[in-house]
């Protein structure tokens, strides 16, 4: 029988990434933080032409109204209609509660779903 006796030991952690290993992973990290920084910053200086053209459009849209006499809800035909389907007026509780949204706190709403669609 063979009775040969093994002697094992780890290598120190400096040989397990070498000079170059751990050059190439700092290049890969450099390299990754900067792609990242450049995306973020691009972001941000295209930021502010967004909002002014989002600015502009909602002007644009304020004459239009003007122009056509709509500056409140309740000189909309579209929207006198709606009162008048519903018999209510533009301050009945009624269209208050069908204009306005409630705020829910959603974690708990992600809770319950998440139990219920697993249990």
């Amino acid at each position: 029988m063979l009775s040969e006796n093994y002697d094992y030991a780890e290598r120190p952690a400096a040989l397990i990434l070498g000079r170059r290993g751990f050059l190439k992973v700092c290049g890969l990290c450099v390299g990754a933080v900067a792609v990242c920084g450049w995306a973020i910053g691009d972001l941000i200086a295209r930021r502010g032409v967004i909002i002014k053209a989002r600015q502009a459009g909602l002007y644009k849209d304020d004459k239009l109204c003007q122009s056509m006499g709509l500056t409140s809800s309740h000189q909309n035909s579209v929207v006198m209609r709606v009162y008048k389907d519903l018999n209510t007026k533009p301050v009945d509780h009624t269209m208050h509660e069908l204009l306005h949204t409630h705020y829910y706190q959603r974690t708990l709403l992600a809770a319950t779903t998440s139990e219920a669609n697993h249990g």
